[in-house]
């Protein structure tokens, strides 16, 4: 398209005026093929279909068989969900024109909103061959795959992306992206390394760098990396906050704390970052501070349920329970499905001797998260704690179909059998215990200490020891 048009505010409005006053006059204008184009462009971007037609219509009266309104036709058709149609017409177009590589790039771009994303793939190695630009077509490849989830193949074709332009910094993040979905960190520390040797200035690489030394919990390295970047542009806010990430990583908080900080003054504060600040004073055991920063993270993003957590976390270790559970609760409105906020939640109610809320907070996890290796143990104790034995024991026999091979609860059914009084049944289920995880039975001493003056039951232990 002529940079005549997209430079040249008014004369835009002039010609799509021109054009809609044609429409509305009945008139017959005449329109040069760049303009025809921008025309049908404009409205092709606007999705105004009706107005989209209208112009390729009277483009192809006035320029007959001319490829771009061809094109665009097909886009047009795709638009109004008749995609076989675009096909067939693109693959008419392609007959006459075999060497046109805006055919093949067309049929590439309907296949892939298609989700037709090997097809599109094909299109576009067809395009390789006559592109004298492959930036893009590279660039295009590399997402199908990611599409079709073959990470690999996607790196592979964003490297040869940057091998013909070394300077897109988005072909980089994306490349980043790629290394770390697929979890292949150690294959983008080789690769970032190597890249900066040609191109020691690439800001993007330096911090994509610093991102995979960070993900490989090399946070030193990482560092260095972001420093690099900001040595580039000091004003790079993105790697300023990896940087203070790293630094609180290695347990540096003040220095975190000045690095987050620092991004103010490039950015506009963000709740996640007083939220880390907070973090930070938290493990400084500033806990005004911290709950401060924690404060302002919830003023910014009233929905940033961690800062709710966060607060909440504070205030049950200074035991104000009931401020603790507020702050708990409003996270839990946030994200009523998040086990391990209604976790917290159930431990400070237990706390309280608020055993029926207790309950119902670890029922929920135990929906949420069956799995979860400890809710059932912990479910089973309010139960127990409150004498209700029955109710334990039904709770540690649903943990144990759940988890099957989790021998704690096998251990923890012992205690409850043994409690009601059916030691024949309490016996047998320790000796499945011993049998499936005999050091695990420790679990039995740590969750009641009088069973150590038991001893029939040191004397299994002690049996089994020697089976081992």
């Amino acid at each position: 398209m002529d940079n005549y048009f997209e430079q040249n505010e008014e004369k835009i409005k002039a010609l799509i005026g021109r054009f809609d006053q044609m429409m509305k006059s009945g008139k017959s204008y005449y329109f040069d093929v760049e303009e025809f184009e921008f025309i049908i462009d404009h409205y092709l971007l606007q999705e105004q279909i009706n107005k989209t037609s209208q112009a390729i219509k009277l483009a192809l009266e006035q320029h007959p068989h001319n490829t771009s309104f061809l094109l665009r036709k097909a886009r047009l058709l795709f638009l109004s969900n008749r995609a076989t149609k675009a096909l067939k017409l693109l693959e008419e177009v392609e007959s006459m024109e075999p060497e046109n590589i805006e055919i093949f790039m067309t049929k590439a771009s309907i296949y892939s909103q298609m989700k037709k994303y090997d097809k599109a793939i094909e299109e576009y190695n067809k395009a390789i061959k006559e592109a004298d630009d492959l930036e893009e077509i590279y660039t295009n490849i590399a997402f199908e795959y990611e599409n079709l989830g073959k990470y690999g193949l996607a790196i592979d074709y964003l490297e040869k992306a940057l091998d013909e332009n070394s300077e897109n910094e988005a072909v980089v993040y994306e490349l980043s992206f790629c290394f770390e979905i697929s979890n292949q960190t150690d294959r983008s520390i080789r690769y970032f390394t190597k890249f900066l040797d040609k191109n020691p200035y690439s800001k993007a690489a330096w911090f994509n760098l610093g991102i995979a030394f960070n993900n490989n919990e090399l946070y030193e390295k990482a560092i260095d990396a972001y420093e690099y970047a900001l040595a580039i542009d000091v004003s790079f806010s993105s790697a300023l906050f990896n940087k203070a990430n790293s630094q609180a990583n290695l347990g540096r908080y003040k220095e975190a704390i000045d690095c987050y900080h620092e991004t103010f003054e490039f950015e506009e504060p963000e709740a996640m970052t007083y939220f880390y600040i907070g973090e930070c004073y938290e493990k400084l055991s500033n806990t005004k501070q911290a709950i401060q920063h924690y404060q302002k993270a919830a003023e910014l993003d009233p929905l940033l349920s961690d800062a709710w957590v966060g607060m909440g976390i504070i205030f049950d270790e200074m035991g104000k329970h009931e401020m603790a559970m507020s702050f708990i609760n409003k996270a839990i409105t946030i994200e009523p499905e998040n086990g391990e906020y209604r976790y917290m939640l159930g431990d400070i109610q237990f706390k309280e001797e608020l055993f029926e809320k207790a309950i119902e907070s670890f029922r929920k996890v135990a929906d949420l998260e069956p799995k979860n290796e400890d809710i059932w143990l912990d479910l089973s104790h309010v139960y127990a704690f409150d004498f209700d034995f029955i109710n334990a024991l039904e709770c540690i026999e649903e943990g144990i179909l759940e988890q099957p091979d989790n021998a704690d609860h096998f251990y923890r059914k012992f205690v409850y059998l043994k409690k009601i009084h059916k030691f024949k049944e309490a016996y047998a289920i320790l000796e499945e215990a011993l049998i499936m995880d005999y050091p695990a039975y420790k679990e039995l001493f740590e969750y009641d200490e009088a069973l150590q003056d038991d001893d029939n039951l040191l004397r299994i232990i002690e049996l089994y020891k020697n089976r081992q």
